[in-house]
């Protein structure tokens, strides 16, 4: 019999750069909503308020609060110490591209490896991360996973009627930095670097013809293919099944499994709802409210069109979880409403 446990993250990309360079990703952010939308960009009343007349100390401040914030996870990890953690991310045109793109995909090989810092090249970054991690930023990780657990979801899931894609190796010609950030980053912010509990990552198809954007986007921009070439996301009522298959399936095998979502909700970049000038702060309020009630399965009738209006493409990682962990509430550990890294976040803990 199996014990399920849980925690829910982000894995946004500024803390891999150092607490001054903050702004500088959000003025380059700010920049290509503008390139999205065709128009200036305008910060919300909200941003105007929170950034104030010092954004560099705000800056500061959030990245502070976000180091706090996992720092409080990873004390839940070390007093749970589980056999497994299986982090759900989603792939941003990296692992999977246009030649292979599955809905979602498990990782079912011994290892992995992982090159994490290679976009962290602001002047000062390489200095953080020597001082944070230890490392250079092009330091290469070579982390266990649980392979036994992994082809085990993967094969009672097929029986199950879900066709998920498994791979045990996620660099190609088009990728060479292996593990993609969404799943590199969660494993450095939770201080998992040296590998000490093994991962099962599974990858979220969760942007759909929106992966076309990040192809354009940050110091690797580069031409991309065209967002006829990117397959829909699935449905979150699909999404949501998915969970509550894994949890059918994790309460049959022998390990206690820590269930990881790693994601920012509504980013304002990506909410076409708002012009890609505000994130969905109202919205994403409710369904920390239905997550804290134990009403997760609310969100498996939030309809694709919604969602991606919102800039809510990562929810869909939570989606799962969510189906996973039932009608648990969601001890919410912290929440940031951040207009200085352009996205709403949650952490908290399934107890």
């Amino acid at each position: 019999m199996g014990e399920i446990l849980g925690i829910g993250t982000t894995h946004v990309p500024y803390l891999m750069n150092a607490p001054e360079n903050l702004l500088r990703m959000r003025e380059m952010l700010c920049g290509f909503a503008e390139k999205l939308s065709g128009q200036p960009f305008v910060d919300p009343p909200e941003a105007l308020a929170q950034l104030g007349d010092d954004p560099e100390s705000v800056a500061v401040e959030h990245h502070r609060l976000h180091w706090e914030a996992f720092e409080q996870l990873r004390a839940y990890i070390e007093e749970e110490k589980p056999d497994a953690i299986l982090m759900i991310g989603d792939d941003q045109d990296q692992c999977f591209q246009t030649n292979n793109m599955p809905p979602y995909a498990l990782y079912v090989g011994e290892s992995i490896d992982a090159t994490p810092f290679h976009m962290s090249k602001f002047p000062g970054d390489a200095e953080y991360v020597r001082q944070v991690w230890g490392v250079d930023t092009d330091h290469t990780y070579d982390w266990p996973c649980h392979a036994p657990l992994s082809s085990a979801l993967r094969d009672s899931l097929i029986r199950r009627g879900f066709d998920i894609a498994s791979t045990d190796d996620v660099n190609s010609d088009r990728w060479g930095y292996g593990l993609g950030h969404a799943h590199a980053n969660t494993q450095l912010f939770l201080r998992n670097e040296d590998g000490d509990i093994p991962i099962v990552p599974l990858f979220v198809n969760c942007y759909g013809p929106d992966l076309a954007i990040f192809s354009q986007l940050g110091p690797n921009a580069r031409p991309g293919a065209p967002a006829s070439s990117y397959p829909a996301a699935s449905p979150s009522e699909r999404l949501y099944a998915l969970g509550e298959a894994i949890r059918e399936i994790l309460l049959e095998l022998p390990y206690r499994v820590l269930v990881c979502p790693s994601s920012t909700w509504s980013h304002t970049w990506l909410a076409r709802r708002y012009d890609r000038m505000r994130m969905d702060l109202e919205g994403n309020r409710e369904i920390q409210r239905w997550l804290e009630r134990g009403e997760g399965h609310r969100l498996r009738g939030y309809a694709s069109s919604d969602l991606e209006d919102n800039g809510d493409h990562e929810i869909r990682n939570w989606i799962v979880a969510a189906g996973v962990m039932g009608d648990r509430p969601l001890e919410v550990t912290a929440s940031i409403e951040s207009w200085v890294s352009t996205g709403y976040r949650v952490f908290g803990i399934w107890r």
